[in-house]
């Protein structure tokens, strides 16, 4: 699998963390605002963080690459969240995650990086199921999900939790809206 340098939207740069990072990946993990409705720790000391980032760093070139990008304002560079994708263990689908941080909430940001990451999976890496596991109680991850054309699949329980299932196909993607890259 390749891991871009960068993609790009009209508003945002979804680029590769580099080291600079990792003041704003430390803050972002230590936010609860962000972290509550996903499987991360409620907090991170800053050796983990700084660990973590080295690790994800050290991925992106290797035959196993952790999909972790940041997600930035294009203009300003400004790092505002983090989008990515894993296989989902024991299921036929890809995972696709995103989070904002509160600031740039309610602003479209995670359906555009998340429409946009799609794009590259279907198009280029040739993935065939993309699925979201959001929170049933995080209804903006719900409606980010809708929004970039996922399918509800029902409610599950993930890790203990009630989570709602999306999924989106290859084929339906493609025969709805193609774009180029």
């Amino acid at each position: 699998m390749k891991i871009p340098v960068s993609i790009k939207t009209e508003r945002l740069l979804i680029r590769r963390y580099v080291s600079e990072d990792l003041e704003d990946l430390y803050h972002f993990f230590n936010n609860r605002e962000i972290t509550r409705y996903t499987d991360m720790p409620p907090s991170q000391t800053y050796g983990e963080t700084k660990a973590f980032l080295d690790m994800l760093i050290d991925s992106y070139d290797s035959d196993e690459p952790v999909f972790a990008m940041a997600v930035c304002k294009r203009a300003e560079g400004e790092v505002i969240g983090s989008c990515g994708f894993a296989s989902a263990e024991f299921l036929p689908e890809t995972q696709i995650y995103y989070a904002i941080s509160p600031d740039f909430q309610g602003q479209g940001y995670a359906s555009e990086a998340t429409e946009k990451l799609v794009e590259y999976m279907f198009l280029v890496l040739d993935i065939e199921r993309i699925s979201v596991y959001c929170s049933s109680a995080n209804p903006a991850s719900v409606n980010v999900a809708r929004k970039i054309g996922m399918e509800h699949q029902g409610t599950v329980k993930q890790n203990g939790r009630e989570a709602e299932h999306f999924l989106l196909t290859r084929k339906r993607y493609l025969s709805g809206k193609k774009k180029s890259f």
